[in-house]
This record gives C-alpha cells, sequence and structure tokens, in this order.
C-alpha cells in the first residue's frame, strides 16, 4: 500500500503537501484494523487459536480504536508539523 500512495501523492499537484507526513499517515489510519478479527492478519491468527471470541475483539477493538483516533488527532496538530511530516 505505501509504494501506491506514495506514486499517487507524487503526481497529485497540490502545493505544500509532505508525501512523507501524508505516507505515515494514511498508513497510521489504514493500520485501525482492532475491531474485528478479519480486519489485520494478526487478528486472524489470533482468532484461529480458539482462544479469543469475536465479542471480545469488539468489546477491546472498540476501546483501543478510539484510543488510536485520539491520538492521531493528538500528532496530527503537535508532533508531526513540529518534526516537518506535515503543514498547518
Amino acid at each position: 500500500m505505501i509504494p501506491i500512495i506514495i506514486s499517487v501523492l507524487a503526481v497529485v499537484d497540490t502545493p505544500g503537501i509532505n508525501v512523507v507526513g501524508m505516507t505515515t499517515l494514511l498508513q497510521l489510519v489504514v493500520s485501525f484494523g482492532f475491531i474485528l478479527p478479519v480486519n489485520a492478519p494478526q487478528n486472524m491468527i489470533a482468532y484461529g487459536t480458539d482462544t479469543f471470541d469475536a465479542k471480545d475483539f469488539i468489546r477491546t477493538g472498540l476501546v483501543i480504536t478510539l484510543v488510536a483516533a485520539v491520538l492521531l488527532v493528538i500528532f496530527s496538530l503537535t508532533y508531526w508539523p513540529w518534526m516537518g511530516y506535515m503543514t498547518r
């Protein structure tokens, strides 16, 4: 997915876009596969052990997804502009 995002962002003519920053942001958002067992390969492996139920994934996944979304907003407003990944 990363090469596709980089190539699309390189072609898009948007002034002030930071390809590294947007790629980082998009990859973090894409990796928010915590709610269902089929969202990520590691979830399917854990689910395949019959140790976890789908309700366990939903219960913990909602909390982790909310925390990840809040951290994403905080980082996009503070840390990433400081590092030069994004401009305001």
